[in-house]
């Protein structure tokens, strides 16, 4: 079988795997465990077929209700063919006029929103329990697979125990394979919104181990059943 960190999928955007990734005990994350993707919501029947093919069975849209098209044939045809749980990681308003000015203005940064998604507790659990009970792939996705997607990626990777700096890289290509790089210049006011700065993810890093110190323990206060963080590693390192 050959291994794809990313997986090019007609109409599904910034998909790739989370196999592969070294950790520093010396083990490599299993590949065909975890997919993380941008939505789903174009994909055809051909796109639903390469999931099935490649064993996805669960899907996680970490999206607020608002944003997802219930009505929409792809909609009804993911449920039909996969175990899908929406389950909103973020706020349902979403960011206030005042953050974001104040972002756009470079007074507050983007990854300090992502400190909201991090204290979560509940969805966090909830999305950990489903990843955890599949015996298949799991998919995780939101609208653009990079600020939600991306911070479930972190926990993932980070209870692996893969390095810092591969967290960072991870979450950092999103804005290439997303083509924002090539779209947005970089002092464009809105850019800040697109382009996955690292300083982004290295920042709610840094804040999940000050206030936690480890991923495993940010888990167990999250209220993830010690049973369930073990499934977790056990499927991201066998």
């Amino acid at each position: 079988m050959q291994f794809y960190r990313r997986l090019a999928i007609d109409n599904i955007k910034n998909a790739r795997d989370l196999g592969g990734f070294p950790t520093l005990d010396g083990k490599v994350t299993s590949w065909g465990k975890f997919l993380r993707t941008a939505t789903l919501d174009d994909a055809k029947d051909c796109d639903i077929k390469f999931l099935k093919d490649y064993g996805v069975k669960s899907l996680i849209d970490l999206r607020r209700e608002s944003e997802i098209p219930f009505e929409s044939q792809s909609y009804k045809k993911l449920q039909a063919n996969f175990d899908y749980h929406q389950i909103s990681l973020a706020p349902d308003k979403g960011l206030r006029e005042k953050e974001i000015r104040q972002i756009i203005n470079r007074e507050i940064s983007i990854g300090s929103t992502y400190r909201t998604l991090i204290d979560n507790y509940k969805k966090i659990r909830e999305i950990m329990e489903v990843l955890s009970q599949d015996n298949g792939i799991s998919l995780f996705h939101c609208q653009e697979g990079k600020d939600r997607t991306g911070i479930i990626s972190m926990i993932l990777l980070g209870l692996a125990n893969v390095s810092r700096s591969d967290i960072i890289a991870d979450y950092e290509i999103s804005s290439a394979y997303l083509g924002y790089v090539e779209r947005y210049d970089e002092n464009e006011p809105y850019s800040v919104f697109r382009i996955t700065s690292p300083y982004n993810m290295k920042e709610a890093y840094e804040y999940l181990i000050r206030k936690y110190e480890s991923f495993e323990a940010y888990l167990a206060y999250a209220g993830v059943d010690k049973k369930i963080i073990e499934k977790l590693k056990e499927k991201l390192l066998n």
